[in-house]
């Protein structure tokens, strides 16, 4: 397994990564998140795959989602359900992870690129299975070609599995479980602390 050491980084970096990211809102900062939230009506039942810290579910809670999390990090979910109490996070592997119910929408903010390309597909697979009729998924990657181990920005001493996609290759694997990308852009490298590639979004139903 290649990325074997991804969450033993996230969770020495866990408090790092919250006190980072946790405090962004300005409308460049959200363009994604909110990108994603304009496909679902209010109340929608949102699963935050890869939930990190709890912000993007948190950020989901406050525009009038339900929301829900899963990390295999347990120092990231520890800081979940520190700062949003009231929203159920689950600490599980996201490749195996299956909802008590069926779900509006599912987010994967970047998260799905540290898993080998066939674990990627088989965690697509398997929202296919537990995302409703016309459901909404949306997932961000670092875009490029193939697999790196570039250092973690918050770690600069470890190198971290990543592997990059293009629009093209994505949207391919996609198509194959199911979905039609209704959405995608781009954003370039923002901050010294991202890896250094620009962040792909796509949004398919």
């Amino acid at each position: 397994m290649k990325n074997k050491k991804v969450i033993e980084i996230y969770d020495q970096i866990a408090e790092d990564y919250a006190s980072t990211y946790n405090k962004i809102d300005s409308p460049e900062d959200l363009v994604f998140l909110d990108a994603f939230l304009k496909h679902l009506k209010s109340g929608s039942d949102v699963l935050d795959l890869g939930c990190g810290t709890g912000f993007s579910a948190g950020y989901f809670q406050k525009q009038g989602m339900i929301a829900q999390g899963v990390d295999l990090s347990s120092s990231m979910i520890a800081i979940a359900r520190r700062n949003y109490p009231d929203i159920p996070f689950v600490l599980q592997d996201m490749r195996t992870f299956v909802p008590g119910k069926m779900v509006d929408a599912v987010w994967a903010g970047y998260c799905l690129f540290h898993l080998e390309q066939m674990d990627c597909e088989a965690t697509i697979k398997k929202i296919r299975k537990y995302l409703k009729p016309g459901g909404i998924f949306g997932l961000v990657l670092q875009e490029g070609a193939g697999e790196v181990e570039p250092f973690d920005p918050f770690l600069p001493t470890e190198r971290i599995y990543v592997h990059l996609y293009t629009k093209n290759e994505i949207e391919s694997i996609l198509k194959k479980y199911g979905f039609t990308v209704i959405e995608h852009s781009i954003k370039p490298l923002m901050d010294e602390k991202e890896f250094g590639y620009n962040k792909l979004l796509l949004i398919a139903k």
